[in-house]
């Protein structure tokens, strides 16, 4: 009945269906007929069968279209409070023009959705992975073979650089602004060549310092290169006037710019050794080569300055076709490429010089041959030189980083292992004997 009651609206689209209300209309009640003059009420069983009847008779005749260039009131006149031709029961529905609001906003509701939908399916979707592993691989028993593994090679990993780390020999010799020379005593050969650091504590990985360099002299790829409050001699004199030595450098070159500027270029650090040993006839000298002590890469990083041309002693700049002379001299440019590699760390450490051949047991002597007083100012109380041996892996600090990380790392997969087997594993449901199959 529901099914008739569904297609003998339709053709006035109507939505709902008004029925009498009264407890005798109900399916299953007949009304009261007691003569055959007595005028017979409309009964929702005679409605049902009406209804079924006019299937039948719409099946045959095609269906009314209403006139789609009719006025809404026109077409709103044969469906609003009438009673429809086609399908006999009585009935009452929505306008048309309500009805095509409605089915504009559902529209746009749905493309929207669609949209939603597409783009989320669209994110969704991942690649295939190329490598597959078999379902063993996550096994339980895989599963613990795998951690303890990593356990035992990142334990042996830690401490092997560690035990490495330790067997470094190192020789610091602290040194403040005042001094002029300093004594020193190896008491452990150095048999490799002999890597000589400056060593001093400041915060060298602040980005407002590491961004504070010169694009003019350095390829900067992406990064961001600005020499805001140092880009002027004026600044230098305020910032570092108490070092006189860097002032008359700076001051040296042609012109009034400041080229290479920033805060990086300002605070370079311009300390310079020079190295004895006692032997019977005195102290002796030691050679220092101060070359190639930057990384190699540095050369092309720093392709814009170019070499002083002959009979000329400083650096300089190409700017608009126009020469620019900079305060960096050829004996002083690889220490200036070493310093402005700002480090990751605040702690800076970087190489100065190498001494061939490795040191033997005894007593030596450093002469600050320029010791800058602007680091006392800057509130660093001590600076240390660093006598370290060469080793393929690194320095020292380096292998204790690396040694203790590994060392961390198995501590991670020792307390995973352990989670593992405290853990009680998921049994499966099922009977460890299974039923026999019947044949059906």
């Amino acid at each position: 009945m529901g099914q008739g009651f569904t297609l003998a609206c339709e053709p006035c689209y109507c939505g709902v269906l008004a029925l009498p209300t009264s407890g005798n209309m109900l399916p299953g009640s007949y009304p009261d007929s007691d003569g055959a003059d007595k005028e017979e009420p409309i009964s929702t069983h005679k409605i049902g069968k009406e209804t079924d009847d006019n299937i039948f008779q719409q099946l045959e005749q095609p269906r009314d279209e209403p006139d789609r260039n009719a006025s809404p009131e026109a077409a709103g006149q044969d469906c609003v409070g009438t009673v429809s031709k086609s399908t006999g029961p009585p009935s009452v529905a929505f306008s048309q023009q309500s009805k095509q609001s409605r089915l504009r906003t559902n529209s746009a509701e749905l493309r929207r959705r669609s949209r939603i939908r597409r783009c989320i399916w669209h994110h969704a979707q991942q690649p295939e992975s190329a490598i597959t592993l078999p379902y063993w691989a996550y096994a339980y028993c895989c599963q613990m073979v795998l951690t303890t593994s990593i356990l035992l090679a990142f334990l042996v990993l830690g401490v092997v650089l560690m035990s490495q780390s330790g067997s470094l020999h190192e020789v610091s010799v602290p040194y403040t602004a005042n001094m002029t020379e300093q004594e020193f005593t190896i008491d452990q050969a150095f048999q490799d060549d002999v890597l000589v650091y400056y060593d001093i504590n400041i915060v060298a990985n602040h980005k407002s310092f590491v961004e504070n360099k010169d694009r003019r002299v350095v390829y900067t790829f992406l990064s961001v290169a600005t020499c805001t409050a140092a880009d002027s001699r004026a600044w230098v004199r305020m910032r570092r006037g108490s070092d006189t030595t860097f002032v008359a450098r700076v001051e040296a070159a042609a012109g009034d710019d400041l080229a290479p500027c920033g805060l990086v270029s300002l605070s370079t650090f311009t300390d310079n050794f020079t190295f004895h040993q006692a032997t019977d006839n005195g102290w002796e000298r030691l050679e220092a080569n101060e070359s190639d002590i930057a990384l190699e890469s540095d050369a092309d990083a720093y392709g814009k300055l170019h070499p002083p041309l002959e009979g000329e002693e400083r650096f300089y700049i190409l700017e608009s076709d126009q020469r620019r002379e900079t305060w960096l001299t050829p004996g002083f440019f690889e220490h200036w490429k070493v310093w402005y590699r700002t480090p990751v760390a605040p702690h800076v450490r970087n190489l100065w010089a190498v001494i061939k051949g490795g040191l033997p047991q005894g007593s030596y002597k450093v002469q600050f041959v320029e010791n800058s007083p602007v680091w006392h100012d800057w509130g660093v109380a001590e600076k240390r030189l660093i006598f370290a041996q060469r080793h393929s892996l690194g320095n020292r600090g380096a292998l204790g980083l690396v040694g203790g990380l590994c060392l961390m790392l198995a501590g991670l997969e020792a307390i995973a292992l352990a989670a593992m087997l405290l853990t009680p594993r998921c049994r499966s449901s099922r009977p460890a004997v299974q039923p026999e199959r019947q044949n059906l």
